[in-house]
């Protein structure tokens, strides 16, 4: 029983002492030799109840503007590919939980393409699934796959309609940067 006990006090130990969102952390793209690309800044704000309020400021410095497909765009150019930053168009709470950090997922989307290509394919979508460390810093996983779901805006409020069931893990020595992370 006593082993039991101390079991349940180390695991609720570890999830009390999880480590807490920073008040302001930078958002970096790593490229495969691992060099960081600083796009933006991610302000956290406890609001209770385990949530925190999420704010991103993406730099415009790092990109250049483009009229792709009917609509401006920011882009990375690489020399093989472009990252576009895709701005969610839909509402969102703008929340997350160290279980659930899919708003500030949703406001970090990007669609590649090619520098020869004229316009754009949301079939070409980037997403950056995210982990908080525990250092406290979040790293994100990029996942490939079609964004031409947010074409029309979801039936509900606050829906996330990403299906990423669809989607595969993206290629750690083609795409321009194949993971990011925020510290």
């Amino acid at each position: 029983m006593k082993k039991l006990l101390s079991l349940f006090i180390l695991f609720a130990s570890s999830h009390l002492f999880a480590a807490d969102f920073p008040d302001n952390a930078s958002i970096y793209l790593i490229d495969a030799q691992q060099q960081e690309t600083r796009i933006g800044a991610v302000t956290f704000k406890n609001v209770g109840d385990g949530n925190t309020a999420v704010q991103v400021n993406i730099d415009n410095s790092q990109f250049s503007e483009h009229f792709l497909s009917m609509r401006p765009f920011r882009c990375i150019e690489g020399e093989s590919e472009w990252f576009c930053y895709l701005e969610y168009p839909y509402d969102l709470r703008s929340v997350i939980t160290t279980e659930d950090l899919s708003d500030l997922e949703y406001q970090l989307l990007f669609i590649r393409k090619t520098p020869e290509e004229f316009g754009i394919d949301a079939w070409n979508g980037l997403y950056y699934q995210l982990t908080q460390e525990s250092d406290g810093s979040i790293t994100g996983t990029l996942l490939e796959g079609d964004l031409n779901s947010l074409q029309s805006p979801p039936e509900k409020t606050y829906a996330k309609p990403v299906e990423l069931t669809e989607f595969i893990p993206g290629s750690k020595t083609k795409r321009l940067f194949p993971s990011l992370r925020i510290y």
